[in-house]
């Protein structure tokens, strides 16, 4: 019984803070919205809890046209990414070997199929970083394509900003061809909110961190 209601409310935190706040981006209203979810949440269970606010860089954007000989597709920018508005040859590259042989230099190129089948990790993300995210990074920072387009099964943050400086757009399907995207960054303010055990009414005490 008790393992039940531990797994149900589980369950319900993750639905809150991964499904009905879709995004946790830093400066964002998700991410607002999670920490003070988290506040409240660690509250009930009698922690002391403070929210201190810290500097960051805030991103919006105005959505994606991407057409290709007069067809119009739908496509999503991955945050933080740069604004361009290019015309170029497309390439579609399906693999790590594809990539590491093609010239896609000066070309838009399509990531589809193996290489897109799991999400990139960060650049400096210290918690999980594998070689081979770090050596499809490396590769498209050396070779410099104009812009990069990721055809993903159902995760629109794929990438989630990692493939820098490179304008970086998302589709689900579709033949994608020249895109323009018009993002902006701005200074943004955030909350991390921190949780304390109340020595008075428990027997230890702990320090917790929320999702930034």
């Amino acid at each position: 019984m008790i393992v039940d209601r531990l797994r149900n409310q589980a369950e319900f935190y993750l639905e809150k803070l991964c499904v009905t706040i879709d995004s946790r981006r830093v400066s964002s209203q998700g991410n607002r919205a999670a920490t003070d979810f988290f506040a409240r949440t660690i509250s009930a269970f009698g922690f002391e809890t403070e929210t201190s606010a810290f500097d960051c860089i805030d991103w919006r954007q105005d959505g994606v046209t991407l057409t290709a000989t007069g067809a119009s597709f739908t496509a999503f920018a991955s945050p933080y990414t740069l604004g361009c508005w290019d015309r170029a040859s497309l390439l579609a590259v399906p693999t790590i070997e594809a990539l590491e042989t093609e010239d896609v230099a000066n070309k838009i190129i399509l990531l589809c199929q193996e290489i897109t089948r799991e999400q990139l990790m960060p650049k400096n993300f210290p918690f999980y970083n594998p070689e081979h995210h770090q050596w499809i990074i490396h590769l498209l920072e050396t070779k410099r394509p104009v812009a990069v387009i990721a055809a993903t099964a159902r995760d629109l943050d794929m990438v989630g900003g990692a493939i820098y400086p490179f304008p970086l757009t998302e589709m689900v399907s579709g033949r994608p061809r020249p895109l323009p995207v018009e993002p902006e960054t701005d200074p943004g303010l955030d909350l991390g909110p921190l949780g304390g055990a109340d020595s008075r009414n428990h027997p230890y005490t702990s320090r917790q961190t929320g999702d930034h």
